[in-house]
């Protein structure tokens, strides 16, 4: 409900107007939203009055400050609000003589808008008063009147918005929706059963580099291990069933080349110290990129989807569906038809 007046003229007016409506169980609004009136606001009461269901007027005997076009505020949201298409309800004084001269409007040009819009609002319905519970009264009865013959939408509790149709329409909704899921990730699981086979996979090698370093020690050494598709399938497939960070599976891959690399030394004679478990191995950014590259590529791994919290900006993987079909091929043990 937009409550619009002159305001230092119609303070105890508009008090009594406010009480009225609140005790109608409605919600006024009006220029005590708005303690400066400029053109930066108007857009913003436009807004207000747009979402009001009906458009109060009161005229006393000021006509009010004006825009830069010399129309003052209360007639600019009066003929907004009819534009609108909102119920008016205007009230205006039975005795503008009557009016204290501090109250009234002295200037000339100023008399002549207020006599002019007043007018104005008198071309509609209309109900008179004299005293601030003579409006407070004709307002009630004028807002009766009108929620009676032009119901509008009005305000309800959100737990009291919905209807049994429109809570029955949601759940039909849902349970559509969650089908609709269902059978897209059915479709997904049978369109991508198989991995890629025309990259290379299987027992395909590939060589991947590893800096070596001594603790405190600056300069690394570089260790070239070969591996197989299906053996860094195996080494990471498992920690992505779920979903693993990507720091996590490349120091998997870290681990397992270490192992391998003291096996090698212990072989081969290396310059390296027999042991290194004093030592830090890290995969090189190009070999790690290569992974990622061809194990999407062939179908297998996918970046992770959970949601999680902002400060967590790590990159995630999980198996694919044909990823975790080939893990298990690779991992799960047979019967022997024998036994």
């Amino acid at each position: 409900m937009f409550v619009s007046s002159t305001y230092v003229d119609l303070v105890e007016e508009r008090r009594a107007v406010i009480q009225a409506l609140l005790e109608l169980d409605c919600f006024p609004a009006g220029m005590e939203m708005f303690p400066a009136a400029n053109e930066d606001q108007w857009t913003l009461i436009r807004e207000v009055i747009d979402l009001s269901d009906y458009y109060v007027v009161v005229v006393g005997g000021r006509y009010g400050s004006v825009s830069a076009a010399g129309i003052s505020y209360t007639e600019m949201e009066y003929d907004y609000a009819i534009s609108q298409g909102i119920p008016i309800l205007g009230f205006v004084h039975a005795d503008p003589g009557s009016i204290p001269a501090n109250m009234t409007e002295l200037e000339p040009v100023a008399r002549e808008k207020l006599d002019a819009f007043r007018a104005k609002v008198m071309t509609r319905m209309v109900k008179e008063y004299r005293t601030p519970e003579d409006l407070a009264s004709v307002v009630s009865r004028g807002l009766i009147r009108a929620m009676k013959h032009t119901p509008r939408p009005g305000w309800v509790r959100g737990d009291r918005a919905m209807t049994d149709a429109v809570r029955t329409e949601i759940a039909e909704l849902r349970a559509s929706l969650a089908e609709a899921e269902k059978r897209s990730a059915e479709a997904a699981h049978a369109s991508v059963a198989e991995i890629d086979t025309s990259f290379a996979h299987g027992e395909d090698e590939v060589d991947l580099s590893f800096l070596v370093r001594q603790y405190r020690h600056n300069t690394p050494q570089t260790f070239v291990l070969g591996f197989t598709w299906d053996e860094l399938v195996e080494l990471l497939g498992p920690s992505m069933l779920d979903e693993a960070a990507e720091s996590a599976l490349r120091k998997a891959v870290a681990d397992h080349a270490l192992r391998r690399m003291d096996r090698q030394v212990d072989a081969e004679g290396s310059e390296l110290p027999p042991s290194l478990t004093t030592w830090l191995v890290e995969m090189a950014d190009d070999s790690w990129g290569h992974v990622l590259v061809q194990l999407r590529a062939l179908g297998i791994i996918t970046t992770g989807q959970k949601k999680r919290t902002v400060s967590d900006t790590a990159v995630y993987w999980k198996l694919t569906p044909a990823g975790d079909e080939y893990l298990v091929r690779l991992k799960a043990t047979r019967r022997d038809p024998a036994a």
